[in-house]
């Protein structure tokens, strides 16, 4: 039951992984360094207009959201990955 949960959580579009994460019990914290990760990605990463999306200081103290934006930021490299090749 679990794989066929984070398969589906894998193959979602970032927005709709992330409201999947929230409906699996992931913390705000979590949720919030997917989010931002995710965004630093996908649209930063793109134009390089904007810098990386992050909280400094969330990112030194909180491990949970150190964590999820680390994961936003490979998840939505995976689903982005034939831009960078």
């Amino acid at each position: 039951m679990i794989s066929i949960i984070s398969l589906s959580v894998l193959n979602g579009c970032s927005s709709s992984r992330h409201q999947q994460l929230a409906e699996l019990g992931f913390e705000r914290a979590y949720l919030d360094g997917y989010q931002d990760g995710c965004y630093s990605r996908s649209v930063a990463g793109n134009t390089y207009l904007d810098g990386f999306r992050r909280d400094p200081e969330r990112m030194a103290t909180i491990l949970k959201y150190r964590n999820g934006w680390q994961d936003g930021f490979e998840h939505c490299y995976a689903d982005n990955r034939t831009d960078y090749l």
